[in-house]
């Protein structure tokens, strides 16, 4: 007999896991929400939100309640001597992630969800024959109806489903640095192409900035996301306006390999959500988006009636996919040596037509 029964189970407790929770309490379902950490907790993540993941944050949460962070004014790419400002339209935002993840873990236990925190869940096989799962925490085994896996990148959800990741992968890096010249203002968000990966710099409030650094990996281990993006881009201008200690003051690591692709996005009564079900080049400022448009899918799906995991592919190829390749597009187009050596030297299409083109992609979610 399983310890505890719930309508629905969520591994993993960011964007994704807990905007679900929020969405299936509120329809009065019994959800129980899992993370092997405690909340808040440090994350990699640049903290820009883009137009469609602010639209749909606003409404997860309580009518009135302010978002986390501070509405985005501008969003700027800079590659080699090209800089491109978009303007925000106050639709963006920019956050820190780990007051994000509070925010909306709080939303969901507000809302009805039973938050398990703290331990690790493994996922076991309930009934072969029907490709049922249920979820083991501890000493405690949780039968569900449907089990969500939000657990990101491969992880979990690679040795359930299967998927490949392109090769290398990345080393990121995070610290938040006081504010000071030639830093965004608050609200302001820079991107920086370099040769090797990337820097993020974003001001969620007055007198900070948070500094994301995401570089491709290679066979001399030990290096560290900053100093290998310091060692290929010796005379960038960026290294000026960060601390000379950064190395040593990073809030939080990691590695990826993307475009993370798993082979299936459901099997019997489980799903994928989140980085878990399709993970693109974190450059474009899609990531929390893709989470919030995933969980929202599957959400649908297990509320209406009929075949759940093919309503969930639907609504996917519908509302996820065209997002993906947005993204993917647009990470493809960065990468081209021939950009950033053309973007040294001269503009590579007219400022406005770009500033539009980013403004329709990031700010309103089209193409």
């Amino acid at each position: 007999m399983a310890d505890l029964e719930a309508d629905i189970a969520i591994v993993g407790a960011g964007p994704a896991g807990a905007s679900a929770a929020i969405r299936l309490a509120h329809a009065g379902r019994r959800v129980v929400l899992i993370d092997r950490k405690h909340f808040p907790r440090q994350k990699v993540c640049g903290g820009c939100l883009s137009g469609p993941a602010v639209a749909r944050l606003r409404e997860l949460l309580d009518e009135g309640q302010p978002l986390p962070g501070v509405a985005a004014t501008c969003i700027t790419f800079v590659i080699g001597n090209y800089r491109l400002t978009c303007r925000s339209d106050g639709r963006t935002q920019v956050v820190h992630r780990a007051e994000l993840d509070a925010v909306l873990v709080e939303a969901a236990t507000k809302a009805g969800a039973d938050g398990w925190f703290g331990e690790p869940a493994t996922i076991e096989l309930a009934d072969p024959g029907r490709n049922r799962f249920s979820v083991r925490v501890g000493n405690r085994r949780l039968e569900a109806g449907t089990v969500l896996i939000a657990t990101g990148v491969a992880g979990l959800a690679g040795k359930l489903v299967g998927g490949r990741a392109a090769q290398p992968g990345m080393l990121a890096q995070q610290w938040v640095q006081p504010a000071g010249p030639g830093l965004p203002e608050p609200g302001a968000v820079e991107l920086h192409w370099l040769r090797g990966g990337y820097v993020g710099l974003a001001s969620p409030q007055a007198g900070e900035c948070v500094v994301a650094l995401a570089a491709r990996v290679v066979q001399d281990a030990g290096e560290s996301a900053c100093d290998r993006l310091r060692r290929l881009n010796p005379g960038a201008r960026l290294w000026n306006l960060l601390l000379p200690d950064a190395p040593r003051r990073y809030g939080a690591r990691g590695t990826a390999g993307f475009p993370w692709r798993p082979r299936r996005l459901g099997v019997g009564n489980l799903l994928l959500i989140g980085d878990a079900a399709g993970y693109q080049e974190p450059y474009t400022g899609e990531g929390i988006g893709l989470a919030l448009i995933s969980a929202e899918c599957a959400t649908t799906a297990i509320l209406s009636d009929g075949d759940m995991l093919a309503r969930y592919l639907g609504l996917m190829r519908r509302f996820h996919l065209p997002v993906v390749r947005r993204a993917r597009w647009l990470g493809r187009f960065l990468q081209l040596p021939v950009v950033s050596r053309l973007a040294e030297v001269l503009p590579l299409l007219p400022p406005g037509l770009l500033a539009r083109l980013v403004h329709r992609v990031h700010v309103k979610g089209t193409l």
